[in-house]
């Protein structure tokens, strides 16, 4: 009996360089309004695109941006949303060329993707080998594509379903550093310091962290 092909979770790191993956991006000042996560998205048959962003910092400034961009069919910005942003769109050629790829292999793209501080996106495809390869030849032709991770799918420990590559990346940074020993050997800046980020993002991070995983291990 012939055995069946392994199924993988591939992290990689798309670089749009100046292509940028949705237009109205060009004119959004990231350190105005910073995008943090992709949480969904829907590829609708007119070549838009309906997405749903987690945003922080001047919400105000991003709702200008959207306000005056011609690319923006339609967008929402709820005052109590804690910077979730639906956005519907025009896309560009690399971020059509990208989701039509995914659309038409035997892959799923795992949520949510992650941006990045130089405007470099992480994402994760879970598939077979072939599968993920021709996903990476087919995305190659849009943007610079760099190869994080692979592992075998169900091989990541109960905090990987849970938390982003980056929040993982934060929660070591603290344990490493005694900020959950009693009495604590490290502080906010400690952490920030060594992760190069600001003390409000790594705290923002800790906060999510810590309700995740507190939620989960009650459920």
């Amino acid at each position: 009996m012939s055995q069946e092909p392994a199924v993988r979770r591939l992290t990689v790191v798309v670089d749009p360089g100046d292509r940028r993956l949705v237009s109205v991006f060009n004119t959004l000042d990231s350190e105005r309004a910073k995008r943090e996560y992709l949480h969904h998205y829907n590829l609708l048959t007119d070549e838009t695109v309906v997405m749903l962003f987690q945003f922080r910092d001047d919400l105000d400034y991003a709702r200008t941006v959207f306000d005056a961009s011609s690319d923006v069919i339609h967008y929402n910005i709820p005052e109590q949303g804690n910077g979730l942003v639906y956005l519907h769109c025009e896309m560009n050629e690399s971020l059509g060329g990208i989701l039509s790829a995914v659309q038409q292999s035997e892959i799923i793209m795992a949520m949510p993707i992650e941006f990045l501080d130089d405007d470099c996106l992480r994402v994760t495809f879970i598939g077979e080998h072939e599968s993920l390869h021709r996903i990476l030849d087919k995305s190659a032709e849009f943007a610079d594509i760099e190869i994080e991770r692979v592992n075998e799918y169900g091989s990541e420990d109960r905090l990987s379903s849970v938390l982003t590559d980056r929040q993982q990346e934060i929660l070591t940074a603290a344990v490493e550093r005694g900020y959950y020993e009693v009495p604590r050997q490290a502080t906010i800046g400690d952490i920030a310091d060594a992760m190069e980020l600001s003390q409000a993002t790594v705290g923002e991070h800790l906060q999510k962290i810590e309700s995740r995983v507190l939620t989960g291990s009650v459920r």
